[in-house]
């Protein structure tokens, strides 16, 4: 084996365990990667037109576009994130309760729309190149 199959056998293993573990977020910070998203990207390209059986293929289609889910956020972004994580369960509409978390989600709508909007034009980008890759289909 070559230096280029060992370093992205790595690449995609560290990617996938960071993908196992269990995160409260949906987004999550760029810096919890262990390699940059392009190169995680390649290898995803590369063993995506490889895949030997549907499994293994369904499964890389599905972290190839979770890369989307990985953003360079602000302290803002990361502070609003934090809140909606920390709430919980929606509470029942009219309760006190309901009345807090909205207010509190009011408070971070913006630095969170802005990070939303980020995943989604990513994920759309993503979606797209996978549509284009052999074995893909």
């Amino acid at each position: 084996m070559t230096t280029h199959e060992l370093d992205a056998r790595e690449v995609l293993e560290k990617y996938v365990a960071i993908l196992r573990d269990s995160s409260n977020s949906v987004v999550r910070d760029v810096s919890e990667l262990a390699h940059p998203k392009e190169v995680i990207r390649a290898v995803l390209q590369h063993c995506i037109r490889t895949a030997a059986d549907r499994e293994g293929l369904e499964f890389l289609r599905n972290a190839y576009v979770s890369l989307s889910n990985f953003q360079q956020m602000t302290d803002a972004e990361k502070e609003a994130l934090s809140v909606l994580t920390g709430m919980g369960p929606l509470a029942t509409e009219g309760s006190k309760l309901f009345g807090k978390q909205a207010r509190q989600i009011t408070h971070v709508a913006t630095p969170l729309q802005s990070v939303l909007d980020r995943v989604t034009a990513e994920h759309a980008v993503l979606t797209q190149e996978l549509k284009s890759l052999p074995g893909a289909d």
